[in-house]
């Protein structure tokens, strides 16, 4: 029954936003009452939180799994590939998304309860920096604080694409993001 709360409140919250979107409608759409909805969720916003957090697991496990294995020079290009296919391929939930939370996401990883889980997604990813300062291949630079650039530039970019500020396609991002990340972050011996 979560799971079919879920799915609904994602295609709600996909077409109207968190503002706009009623959990009545949702509730219509998972075919349960409201007050089931509220039985498992306090508050829109906690339903809310919660499909944002799916979402953000999807692209966390095919980035984890991108990333496997790969050296890590290739586990970059790969992340940055992957990110900026599940943000096109996920575009109508995002644009959504990231029109209503913009670049303010880092205050609303409080709001909707996510910072634990960004915390850890940042660290976990930014061993792939480490190891790479380690084998001599990156500069010797704060790796949690290359990820979150990294991660940011895709945010930020995929944001004012949305507002109509920048026009540049998908695979022009990863080029962008990738030759000013690689420019700054290669060991040029």
């Amino acid at each position: 029954m979560k799971d079919r709360i879920l799915e609904a409140a994602e295609k709600v919250f996909s077409e109207k936003g968190f503002y706009d979107a009623k959990i009545s409608k949702i509730a219509e759409l998972a075919n349960v009452s409201v007050g089931t909805i509220y039985r498992f969720y306090r508050s829109k916003e906690e339903l809310y939180g919660e499909v944002i957090k799916k979402k953000l697991l999807e692209m966390e496990k095919e980035v984890e799994e991108a990333v496997e294995g790969k050296e890590p020079l290739e586990a970059i290009k790969v992340y940055v590939n992957t990110v900026v296919d599940f943000f096109s391929r996920e575009r109508d939930f995002f644009e959504i998304f990231m029109m209503e939370l913009g670049s303010s996401f880092i205050i609303d990883t409080e709001r909707f309860n996510l910072s634990e889980w960004y915390r850890n997604y940042v660290r976990k990813l930014s061993r792939v920096v480490e190891r790479g300062t380690e084998e001599g291949i990156f500069k010797k630079l704060n790796p949690e604080g290359v990820f979150l650039l990294i991660s940011g530039a895709l945010a930020n970019i995929d944001y004012f694409r949305l507002k109509g500020f920048i026009d540049v396609k998908p695979e022009e991002v990863k080029e962008l993001v990738l030759e000013v990340v690689l420019t700054g972050l290669l060991n040029r011996k």
